[in-house]
């Protein structure tokens, strides 16, 4: 497994960016603001926002929950990897 010179697995990263850029990208198309997805998905504004930055590394349950309020399947946010 790859790692940064910080020790991190760089795979990991690229997976947390992705996830991240998704994220963004849907929650723009619904015209969505942070505190909005934050209020409907009862997810913290910070946390949504350090997962979309590619910061954070979100539980299963946390990205169903965000689906949901963004109305795409789970498999949409996680395209790419």
């Amino acid at each position: 497994m790859r790692q940064n010179f910080s020790g991190k697995n760089v795979r990991g990263n690229f997976i947390y960016k992705r996830l991240g850029q998704q994220l963004l990208s849907n929650r723009k198309k619904r015209g969505l603001s942070q505190e909005e997805l934050s209020t409907l998905s009862h997810v913290d504004r910070t946390f949504i926002g350090r997962i979309e930055q590619g910061r954070a590394n979100p539980s299963f349950k946390t990205v169903c929950k965000i689906s949901r309020v963004l109305k795409v399947r789970m498999v949409e946010l996680l395209k790419g990897f």
